[in-house]
């Protein structure tokens, strides 16, 4: 600072970063140990103990036990296997089935991690960005397959 009136340049003086000024001024921040590692472990407890309570009060509700001498069941997988299990269908015989369960499924997890890296223009337009938005159209149309697909098996195997 300079001192118009004596030529002189002022010290500067120290501001205090307290709690109520801190985001006065974005580029000083507030400690993230013990304060928010405690408010993160206030939270995780009490999640904990909702998962606790609910599990007591509301238990899962489990099916008959199984018949062997029954041979009317159609068996199905879980909602987050329904893709593994339409890889079936698109790939049949011993042969591609180890395909359509490792091979897709790895490429397509890679793509989605290396997109960052496939996509670096600074350009922060949808319209200047075409790979990005192939690939994320990709996604959602796996996701909204993915979702019919487990509609439709749960209307045509209704309490299975």
């Amino acid at each position: 600072m300079y001192d118009v009136t004596t030529g002189k340049a002022r010290p500067v003086e120290e501001e205090i970063i307290t709690e109520e000024n801190v985001y006065d001024r974005p580029d000083e921040t507030i400690g993230f140990f013990p304060g928010q590692v405690l408010k993160d472990l206030y939270v995780a407890f009490a999640l904990l103990v909702a998962c606790i309570v609910l599990s007591y009060t509301i238990p899962a509700p489990l099916s008959d036990p199984a018949n062997t001498a029954s041979v009317d069941y159609v068996p199905r997988p879980e909602w987050f296997f329904f893709f593994y299990e339409q890889m079936l269908m698109f790939f049949p015989g011993y042969a591609l089935i180890s395909f359509g369960a490792v091979v897709v499924p790895g490429v397509f997890v890679v793509l989605l991690m290396i997109v960052p890296w496939l996509d670096r223009g600074p350009n922060h337009s949808p319209l200047k960005r075409p790979f990005a938005i192939v690939v994320g159209l990709l996604v959602t149309v796996t996701v909204v397959l993915n979702m019919l697909l487990a509609v439709s098996r749960i209307i045509n195997f209704p309490g299975q």
